[in-house]
């Protein structure tokens, strides 16, 4: 969704419309926390995660996110996803899946049988994605999708590596009712009737007393609906009863 953005420090800003991702941050709250729960339970230790918040990355940086990478496409009720597990950050996750430590081996791809382990660990930890996906299974058939946002999730312990996060569209707003105007037509409402006084000294303010008199500046007068001011008139009396007498709306 584009967004209006000023750029620049002084009181009057360039304007432009920049991307923004509209994916909820409390969204992708939910899905970091989850994970890290799962991963933990997986990892068998306390796991510290961080969450860098949605965003859109044009082609350049999608091509650096998908550089050396395994894909693990999810599919979702609401939406598809990827995770996206670049090279180093799958081998650390293999290691710590073993409980081993990550060892500097930089073109070494993974055994068959730690594919496995780490592909069995990507699919439990795939429900964690329900917050911003629906109810999503791993698609062991398919290795794309169209991505729309992105997120990342960072491990910090017991293991340094990263974990993207890819969805295939952005959530729909979500449908409102429409209020029904027979239903608003009878709440009641607190309608006050306020006038302005003439000049009076604080001290003056301070000694009134019951039964003392103020002056009024005008019989104009203003009508507040729960705070916020709907009619501009005129105060008086009326068959003995205080009254307002509207002439036009604000």
């Amino acid at each position: 969704m584009k967004y209006l953005a000023f750029t620049g420090t002084q009181r009057v800003r360039a304007a432009r419309f920049e991307e923004r991702s509209i994916v909820s941050v409390s969204a992708a709250c939910v899905v970091a926390n989850a994970m890290r729960e799962r991963l933990g339970t997986l990892c068998g230790t306390e796991v510290d995660l961080r969450l860098w918040p949605p965003a859109i990355p044009n082609d350049d940086a999608w091509s650096a996110i998908l550089r050396d990478a395994h894909v693990y496409v999810a599919r979702g009720a609401l939406a598809d996803a990827a995770i996206v597990l670049r090279a180093p950050d799958e081998r650390a996750l293999a290691a710590v899946l073993f409980g081993e430590a990550p060892r500097e081996e930089p073109q070494r791809a993974l055994s068959r049988i730690e594919s496995e382990v780490t592909r069995r660990a990507i699919a439990a930890i795939v429900p964690t994605l329900v917050p911003v996906c629906g109810e999503t299974r791993l698609d062991e058939s398919s290795q794309a999708i169209d991505a729309a946002t992105y997120f990342e999730l960072h491990l910090i312990a017991p293991v340094s590596l990263c974990i993207g996060i890819a969805l295939s569209r952005e959530p729909l707003p979500a449908a409102t009712k429409r209020v029904d105007a027979a239903l608003v037509r009878k709440t009641r409402v607190d309608a006050r009737a306020e006038l302005h006084l003439a000049p009076i000294a604080a001290q003056a303010v301070a000694a009134l007393r019951p039964g003392d008199v103020l002056v009024a500046r005008s019989a104009r007068c203003v009508l507040r609906v729960n705070g916020a001011i709907c009619a501009r008139g005129t105060c008086g009396v009326r068959s003995r009863r205080y009254a307002f007498r509207a002439h036009r709306r604000s």
